[in-house]
């Protein structure tokens, strides 16, 4: 038997003539449980295994949750000597009285007719008990609302009973009217914070504690889950203090009915000052214990600090190797409040496979397929080995005298190793083959990087390194032996909610590229500069609506456009860059009609992403942009325009795009429409 909630009526003095009900956890039997529907509700509560018992009518109990039925209880079902219904009761539920849009959404989620409407009774007697049992849902929700001199009216009204059948003899559906008469909103009077006696009489409370601020205010609408709330402030701030045990085991609220009031005191037993204790790791089989505890965000003895708990639990689960991470306190405080930790995994499994399909109308259909290793060596080191085959179809490659007969192909090979000689900082070496046939050149290439990332702050990355090349390059008139040195340095800030479908927040990178000739063609060193942001904004605060837009900007410094192999200049176009128009296409051609390149970029984009459902939208949008053969954008060149409309497909890895566009001001010879499927939003 759970414990159950008893009732105390005070009466102010007679000269006053004011009669208050209070509510307090109690410890008495519970015959059935409890059914909570919604956590306004909940407004009496104390600790998370209390319950209510009821030894006064429901109306003088604030916030009071009535019996869900038990088993055994009675239902729905009709007695033996009513006639019952073979399709059972069908029926319409009508809320009136209520003009406040919330107040009649809290009811609709409170109320079992509602809820059940689809679930027919097998009679009129099942339909009654049902409007029964929502008579003190109602009036809870109502109380939980502040409308504590509410009065409700439930009507039943069948035709079937008035003789009304149709000629064909099925019933209409019987129409269930719930009248609502909500009265005067209560209002908060007093809010009182104080702390739980200890052996020495003295209160508990911290003097450094704030209670005010906490969401009630004299004079505000005495809405229960406003009561919760301001609760879980006051147990937030004295964790943040370093109270990792702190409750309030006793909440008490007096709703005053002759001034509509409710005062609320709350008893908050902080419990002691908590320090980090000894780390105790569960649930480790491969991975090394020492890695796992470089990433705890305190040392022992520390006062407790909640985020620094989460942040532990955050940099462990970024290692990527574990399924489930939980990182908390032991049950009870220790001696002097020094607690134990407890880190509970749960791995991954090490060895996966994937692969993919793309596709648009300019570069035909891709692939790719890769295997990968998440704990290569115990540490959490990645290794990736993966092939992409691109322009199987529709190539605008081809077989030109820049050429071969081969589609578009890269062998790659990844590796990351996390903290390497510094927490958070990984190690990443990348080695690729390369067969390269886009509209501009042919490239048969290896190319060899090695560098480390580290992050700054939880939204700023930098990354520093070296990368080697050494190729071939060929454009219809010339053909470059290339072989580089390149210094690549980059940042990456982050502020959105989500990775691969943000609704809010902005994105920035920059990557600067020093790149220095040793041996083949180029004799002049160059360095290239490439800055994109974006910005995402919702419109209507739920992610249905959101705005996102973009920019691009690039530039090379140091030689004139003829110095530079064309893989390594700009070029705009395609399905992540200017919509509408092939890939590197937005642009200037030559006498082949074949995309020049340049030395500077410019690119700007926007769309609307709206979502139908929750799982399809649809996004309009605009792109534009073009290169330069100078240093910097002059807009000597006219910007190529493409407007287009998306779907989206919402997943739980992301969304699946499918992108039109049509070029509105393109080049001679430019199709008149693009496609594009792939993963993740344009930008």
């Amino acid at each position: 038997m759970g414990p159950t909630l008893g009732t105390m009526i005070r009466f102010a003095s007679a000269s006053r003539r004011r009669a208050a009900v209070a509510t307090r956890i109690a410890a008495a039997p519970l015959k059935a449980p409890i059914a909570m529907p919604m956590v306004a509700a909940l407004l009496m509560l104390g600790p998370a295994d209390a319950g209510y018992a009821q030894d006064s009518p429901p109306d003088s109990i604030p916030g009071a949750v009535p019996a869900a039925p038990s088993e055994g209880a009675p239902s729905d079902a009709a007695p033996l000597d009513e006639e019952v219904r073979p399709a059972g009761i069908t029926y319409e539920v009508e809320i009136t009285g209520v003009e406040d849009e919330g107040l009649r959404g809290t009811l609709r989620d409170a109320s079992t007719l509602v809820e059940l409407k689809d679930d027919h009774p097998p009679s009129l007697i099942g339909l009654e008990r049902r409007a029964d049992s929502d008579r003190d849902r109602l009036q809870t929700a109502l109380r939980s609302a502040g409308y504590y001199d509410a009065k409700l009216d439930i009507r039943i009204d069948d035709p079937a009973a008035a003789g009304t059948l149709p000629a064909g003899g099925q019933a209409p559906p019987v129409k269930v009217t719930v009248a609502v008469t909500p009265g005067p909103l209560y209002h908060i009077k007093t809010v009182t914070v104080r702390g739980v006696s200890n052996s020495t009489g003295s209160s508990t409370l911290p003097k450094e504690l704030a209670t005010d601020d906490l969401g009630l205010v004299a004079g505000a609408p005495a809405i229960a889950q406003k009561v919760l709330d301001a609760e879980s402030e006051l147990v937030g701030r004295l964790s943040k203090r370093g109270y990792a045990f702190a409750k309030v085991p006793d909440r008490e609220v007096v709703v005053d009915h002759s001034d509509r009031t409710m005062d609320v005191t709350y008893s908050v037993d902080p419990g002691p000052l908590t320090r980090y204790g000894a780390t105790r790791i569960e649930g480790l089989e491969k991975v090394d214990e020492d890695l796992v505890r470089g990433r705890l965000a305190w040392k022992e003895g520390q006062v407790y600090d909640p985020g620094a708990t989460d942040r532990a639990r955050q940099d462990i689960a970024a290692l990527q190797v574990f399924d489930t991470v939980r990182v908390r306190m032991a049950d009870e405080p220790g001696p002097d409040g020094v607690t134990p930790v407890i880190v509970s995994v749960g791995e991954r499994k090490r060895r996966f496979i994937g692969g993919g399909v793309t596709y648009s109308t300019e570069d035909g259909v891709g692939a790719n397929a890769y295997w990968g290793h998440r704990n290569l060596f115990g540490g959490a080191e990645q290794l990736r080995v993966g092939v992409d085959v691109g322009r199987v179809a529709g190539s605008s490659g081809g077989t030109s005298s820049k050429g071969n007969d081969l589609p578009d192909l890269r062998f790659s090979v990844n590796f990351r190793k996390p903290d390497f000689l510094a927490v958070k900082q990984s190690l990443l070496v990348n080695f690729a083959v390369v067969n390269d046939q886009p509209p501009a050149y042919s490239r048969v290439a290896s190319e060899l990087t090695v560098k480390l990332e580290r992050p700054l702050t939880d939204q700023l990355t930098v990354s520093y390194g070296v990368t080697g090349e050494r190729g071939r390059v060929r454009t219809e008139d010339t053909t470059y032996q290339t072989s580089f040195i390149g210094v690549p340095l980059g940042a990456a800030w982050n502020g959105t909610d989500n990775l691969l479908n943000p609704t809010s927040g902005q994105r920035a990178s920059l990557q600067v590229t020093p790149w220095f000739p040793v041996g083949g063609d180029t004799k002049s060193p160059f360095t290239s500069i490439l800055l994109n942001g974006s910005t995402y904004y919702d419109l209507g605060k739920d992610g249905r609506y959101v705005a996102a837009g973009r920019i691009g900007l690039g530039s090379i410094l140091g030689t004139s456009l003829s110095d530079i192999p064309p893989d390594h200049r700009f070029y705009a176009g395609g399905g992540g860059s200017v919509r509408g128009y092939g890939f590197q296409k937005a642009g200037p051609r030559d006498r082949y009609d074949d995309p020049v390149g340049g030395r500077s970029l410019f690119e700007i984009g926007a769309e609307l992403r709206i979502k139908v459902t929750e799982n399809i939208g649809v996004v309009p949008f605009v792109d534009a942009g073009t290169v330069y053969d100078k240093a910097y954008p002059d807009f000597s060149e006219p910007l190529r325009v493409g407007a287009g409309l998306g779907l989206r497909y919402y997943t739980d890895f992301g969304p699946l795009r499918v992108d039109v566009g049509v070029p509105l001001n393109p080049a001679s010879g430019d199709s008149r429409w693009q496609l594009y499927l792939s993963l993740g939003q344009a930008f």
